[in-house]
């Protein structure tokens, strides 16, 4: 005899409709839905509004049939189904992209087969036993705070730098999106190899290592975009462009293997350390040399774009708000330790100006998500960068109000009306950012400089935004005006 209870579990599965029955674009024999990302159609070339059009057409999720070795993606723009699905995945769960960076470790760069490939890119058990390891180290506020007068330094070297490049308009002669990446790679350096690279040397020649680094770290998001992140055919046949890609992560490679070679000497060379003053390095080379290379790689490649953006975002948004950038600096001024408006600032520009669009996961199982049956391998991609601009989660969405993340609980404004899961800037769950507090570190440290230095104004129109490996990005002109306070 059937229970009542299993008969209406069983009539509620029988209504669950498949995957293929997601709306989405229309899909046509044998090229599926790549008319619509093709030049004239209706979707191409615009990855910024690509998450509000597919929401706004089609609803709260979404199918994008794969094609052209491109795997076929769900988006889900509605936050509790996207956390209860995040909630009820494998304690491991997996993250995909970046297969061709994979391809490449395995096959052109690691000596052993277990050779770990870092926590942006490993999965599973190889995964959990290196983010173990590198917890205790990358995590700790302590060892974090270790950082915060070398920081300053940084700063500084970078405030005198930006000076100097000024003309008589005070606005800067060089390209300042550049001049972020310099100070966000210094910046990370000092974590990531325990010194200074001298990315901010007025005299730094072109062909320098540091140099290299950073237009090798942007030609790899570029090539990273066109091989993992859009239609390629490179795992079937060998393309020009993979060809250029490995080349790429070869470069990469080297040039992370000779700073952390150069790092580890002058470490040799200096007085042993009680364990609390030891860099972040140091404690990790205790451990193992190969998890040290291999965070430390991470760290080069995912956190210098990423700060470097945000920085640019905030600045632009404190240039078009004056009296939210006076509100700034008289905090920074009063030389108080806590800083409440300075972190708000910089959550609100996370949200408005998001470096990532949202979260990304493969199922392990299926999934019963608003009456559709999710197969297990899917890739998932939670629509962050939609969530955070809608008006029942954020009031007044595209304003720049960093007042909402300080407000009383009773203020309409308050971040605590908004889901929790519409605005994860740093991931979600175990899989988050292991560089998070590193992060906020180095950008609350350089914006307290840049706002006691700088009156900041912006000339013109609102800039313009495009997206690249996942990472978005605001293009140029910048048009700063860095008048002195």
């Amino acid at each position: 005899m059937v229970s009542k209870g299993c008969t209406v579990v069983k009539e509620a599965e029988d209504q669950l409709k498949p995957w293929r029955k997601i709306p989405g674009p229309l899909s046509l024999p044998i090229i599926g839905q790549l008319l619509h990302f093709l030049p004239g159609g209706w979707l191409y070339n615009r990855p910024i509004e690509l998450q509000e059009l597919l929401h706004k057409h089609y609803g709260p999720i979404v199918r994008i049939d794969g094609n052209l070795g491109f795997p076929p993606i769900t988006f889900i723009f509605d936050p509790e189904a996207a956390i209860t699905l995040f909630r009820k995945e494998d304690p491991l769960p997996v993250r995909p992209g970046f297969d061709s960076i994979i391809y490449h470790r395995k096959h052109f760069y690691h000596k052993h087969e277990d050779d770990p490939n870092g926590l942006i890119i490993d999965h599973g058990e190889v995964w959990r036993k290196l983010r173990t390891m590198v917890n205790p180290v990358m995590l700790q506020t302590k060892t974090i705070k270790l950082y915060a007068n070398v920081m300053a330094e940084v700063s500084d070297d970078m405030i005198t730098r930006l000076r100097s490049k000024l003309n008589k308009q005070k606005m800067l002669e060089t390209n300042l999106f550049t001049e972020l990446n310099l100070w966000a790679l210094e910046s990370v350096g000092v974590v990531a190899l325990g010194g200074r690279l001298n990315c901010l040397d007025p005299n730094l020649p072109d062909d320098s290592p540091a140099k290299k680094l950073i237009v090798t770290v942007h030609d790899i998001f570029k090539i990273l975009h066109e091989l993992d992140f859009t239609p390629s055919l490179w795992k079937y046949i060998t393309t020009p462009t993979y060809k250029k890609g490995i080349k790429l992560y070869s470069e990469h490679m080297r040039l992370n293997e000779f700073f952390i070679d150069k790092a580890i000497q002058q470490l040799k060379s200096k007085e042993e350390k009680n364990d609390k003053d030891k860099s972040i390095l140091e404690k990790l080379l205790e451990m193992d040399r190969n998890v040290a290379v291999t965070v430390s790689n991470d760290l080069l490649l995912a956190g210098v774009d990423t700060s470097a953006s945000t920085t640019l975002a905030l600045l632009y948004l404190l240039a078009a708000n004056p009296e939210k950038q006076n509100k700034l600096r008289e905090e920074v001024l009063s030389d108080e330790e806590k800083r409440p408006y300075l972190k708000a600032c910089i959550k609100e520009a996370l949200r408005l100006y998001p470096v990532l669009g949202g979260n990304f996961r493969q199922t392990t199982k299926e999934h019963d998500v608003l009456g559709y049956r999710i197969p297990k391998n899917m890739n998932i991609f939670i629509g962050n960068q939609s969530l955070c601009l809608m008006e029942e989660q954020f009031p007044k969405p595209t304003e720049f109000i960093p007042e909402r993340w300080i407000v009383d609980k009773n203020d309409p404004l308050y971040y605590g009306n908004a889901h929790p899961f519409s605005h994860t800037p740093f991931g979600f769950g175990v899989r988050s950012c292991i560089g998070r507090r590193i992060a906020e570190l180095e950008i609350e440290t350089f914006i307290s400089k840049m706002v006691k230095n700088f009156k900041l104004d912006w000339i013109g129109s609102p800039p313009k935004r495009t997206r690249i490996c996942a990472i978005n990005y605001i293009l140029e002109p910048y048009n700063f005006v860095f008048n002195d306070v």
